[in-house]
């Protein structure tokens, strides 16, 4: 079977530092191809070349920085990075009209790609499926249902209250337990991992770490300026609550597997949340508010704590108190058995199969 997988233009395939969903269309390319796709693989420039697939670059991997864009001719208007994407997908949608019809199916990790490649799709004539890495809203659903596009969801709870879509699976993400080892004694600190932004709650998280006088590392790039500089950086000290940026795969692993626990106080609807199982396969415990698939990712009193988000801090410090019971081997085995790569393919050609019936 011939496989077309649309990585992202965004960011290289993989990613240097963050981008879950670049990680992810990588192990899709790598993981079908050793099972026998043939795998062309459409990604931004500076993309992994893997003697598994076929690469295919587009796109120039430098459009999810922040709102303000600077050129060489000076600082350009807020919207010049999506400006930027819409035109590398308007390279993907050509390259679809000239050479789609040769694959049997095609996956679209693309963000942006859910909808604007849809009458492409159609035009190709060819099985196109979806995977959402990001929630699903009322206009989008209605999009999928008037195009009868076939959708994977990386969670059940990315589904709720959007019925009548042609869901084909729920392939769970993964990650390479090779790239996190365990540890199994942690350091002093507790750690949030992600970009700094309201929705990703890092306020919470300080204050529950301040009320407990542990120590709180913050790792990620500042995703909203706005919300860094108003409610984040005035608590920053750099001694009990420290900021560090993005960081490759080695670095990552060795302060997930550092950290006495993951906090995750998350005030969206999480389409699934891969740093909680890159935490959980280094040995540490998550502690996070229930919202979207958290209580999927997350077995509550055994893997960490799943807290109804309207305990706030306060149930954050009570989960964090608990912490020594919680098993270390525990979540790094609960990860073994549910979210590595072969999981994740043997659930995606599952879901493709669904696909070509």
């Amino acid at each position: 079977m011939k496989v077309l997988i649309l990585g992202s233009v965004a960011l290289p395939v993989p990613p240097p530092k963050q981008g879950g969903t670049e990680r992810i269309a990588y192990w899709q390319a790598t993981g079908l191809a050793k099972c026998g796709y043939a795998v062309t693989l459409v990604a931004a420039h500076g993309s992994k070349v893997d003697p598994l697939y076929t690469l295919v670059e587009i796109g120039g991997g430098d459009t999810v920085t922040g709102s303000s864009t600077q050129s060489t001719s000076g600082f350009t208007e807020g919207s010049r990075n999506l400006r930027k994407e819409m035109i590398y997908m308007a390279e993907v949608s050509q390259w679809l009209l000239d050479h789609g019809k040769s694959f049997d199916i095609i996956i679209n990790n693309m963000r942006g790609g859910e909808s604007v490649l849809l009458p492409v799709a159609k035009l190709i004539g060819r099985p196109f499926v979806t995977v959402m890495h990001l929630p699903v809203f009322d206009e989008l659903a209605q999009l999928f249902r008037a195009y009868h596009t076939p959708v994977i969801t990386i969670s059940n709870a990315q589904r709720k209250g959007f019925d009548g879509v042609n869901y084909v699976g729920t392939v769970y993400n993964a990650t390479d337990l090779d790239e996190l080892p365990f540890q199994e004694a942690p350091k002093d600190y507790v750690l949030m991992m992600g970009s700094v932004a309201p929705h990703k709650n890092q306020k919470d998280g300080i204050l529950a770490a301040k009320a407990l006088g542990k120590k709180i590392v913050l790792a990620g790039k500042i995703g909203n300026q706005e919300y860094w500089t108003r409610e984040i950086a005035p608590l920053v000290d750099g001694v009990t609550v420290v900021h560090k940026g993005e960081m490759d795969i080695a670095e990552k692993a060795a302060l997930l597997g550092g950290a006495e626990a993951l906090v995750f106080p998350i005030v969206w609807p999480e389409p699934f949340g891969l740093v909680m199982i890159e935490a959980m396969a280094c040995g540490t415990p998550v502690v996070a508010y229930n919202n979207g698939a958290v209580s999927e990712v997350v077995v509550d009193r055994k893997t960490g704590f799943v807290i109804d988000p309207s305990q706030g801090v306060n149930g954050l410090v009570d989960a964090l108190k608990r912490i020594p019971e919680i098993s270390r081997e525990d979540c790094r085995t609960h990860v073994q058995h549910n979210f590595t790569v072969k999981e994740m393919i043997d659930s995606l050609k599952k879901a493709l199969q669904r696909v070509k019936a």
